[in-house]
């Protein structure tokens, strides 16, 4: 029988809680992940079929720039030709932004007190440059 110390204890515990942390961070990474790409999902379907539930997915400011010449954002949207953005390809999350990526374009948001919402859509890369920004038809940033 092998006797163990309270810093044995102390230590198991130690990795125990590290362990968990690191598993329950995965997690919540996963979650912020998915409930980004529904958002983005929605919105790009919403578009075409519901523009008013697509606007209320729109960030402030992006919603603003839909409707700055006065027509309200769900008249105005579907005018923007949005491209179709085919299958998604993957889902980044970094703190409070993510980008979703499409088969034909990308989608950023922001994460809001009330959930993500998307603050550029029909974004396309114009350059190999990574520091030229994207070109984004509609753009609340």
């Amino acid at each position: 029988m092998v006797r163990r110390g309270p810093r044995a204890r102390v230590l198991t515990a130690s990795v125990l809680v590290i362990a968990l942390s690191t598993v329950l961070a995965g997690c919540g990474a996963d979650v912020e992940r998915q409930q980004a790409g529904a958002a983005a999902d929605t919105f790009s379907t919403d578009v075409t079929t519901d523009p008013e539930a697509a606007c209320a997915l729109l960030a402030p400011r992006a919603e603003q720039a839909v409707a700055e010449d006065g027509t309200s954002c769900a008249t105005a949207l579907p005018e923007e030709d949005l491209p179709a953005q085919g299958k998604r390809t993957s889902v980044a999350v970094a703190g409070h932004s993510a980008q979703v990526r499409y088969a034909k374009g990308t989608v950023f948001l922001s994460l809001f007190d009330d959930g993500w919402r998307v603050v550029a859509a029909g974004c396309s890369r114009t350059s190999t440059d990574p520091a030229v920004p994207y070109d984004c038809v509609v753009d609340g940033s």
